[in-house]
């Protein structure tokens, strides 16, 4: 089976919206359980079944670095017009200037994407970059819980919700903050790779999940990188 192609928009993201979840997924990855095996102890057939996955960095209209929280550079691979096609597509969350002013290259990208993808991730005030280019119309969804009372006053087209930490609706994975960004991934790695696969990535992070209600989800004993 081909690796999965996943897009990360390179806007001017809070860094723990992107990088958590990204951290979530390669660590689960098959090169990343591969380096552990030996050292881990688990069972060899573990790693072959990790994920499979390449990520691209899509810019605007240039390979310009985006410039996220803490002054971090973020290098695009690709942009908007040459990305190639996509499985799944993380939209990290901005500050309010950008995503009211969205710049029409990457609303026009998501909104051509769109059909194309399985799934579209957002976490944190991502979800306003989806809603402001109108693919969340319709649908329901949560951002940041602080701003879900703004939400509905700028976009009300769409269904908000703060009741859960995250919200599925058909292809659309919406998260609260940061760190529900994270648990979402963390359950869609659960879900489509199983909970060894799972659980042993999250151990490499020394990380213990929230299910969607925000309760702690503790790994199972044995299932820790390096422990029997």
């Amino acid at each position: 089976m081909a690796p999965i192609q996943f897009g990360v928009l390179c806007i001017p993201f809070q860094l723990s919206d992107v990088t958590g979840p990204l951290d979530v997924l390669s660590s689960s990855s098959i090169p990343y359980l591969k380096g552990w095996q030996q050292i881990a102890g688990f069972p060899m057939d573990l790693a072959e079944r990790g994920i499979d996955i390449e990520f691209h960095y899509i810019g605007g209209e240039s390979l310009e670095p985006a410039v996220s929280s803490a002054h971090c550079k973020i290098q695009p691979s690709t942009t908007c017009a040459t990305c190639p096609k996509l499985d799944y597509l993380l939209i990290g969350g901005p500050e309010p200037n950008f995503f009211l002013n969205l710049p029409p290259v990457f609303a026009n990208f998501l909104r051509e994407r769109v059909d194309e993808v399985k799934g579209i991730f957002t976490t944190c005030t991502g979800g306003m970059v989806a809603a402001m280019a109108g693919i969340l119309d319709g649908k329901v969804a949560t951002v940041n819980h602080q701003i879900v009372p703004l939400a509905k006053q700028i976009k009300p087209e769409v269904k908000w919700t703060d009741e859960r930490q995250w919200v599925v609706d058909g292809k659309f994975w919406t998260a609260g903050g940061a760190c529900a960004g994270m648990d979402m991934f963390a359950f869609w790695v659960r879900e489509n790779y199983g909970q060894d696969v799972a659980e042993e990535g999250h151990a490499a992070l020394d990380y213990e999940p929230r299910d969607v209600h925000g309760k702690l989800v503790p790994l199972k004993k044995g299932l820790r990188v390096g422990k029997a």
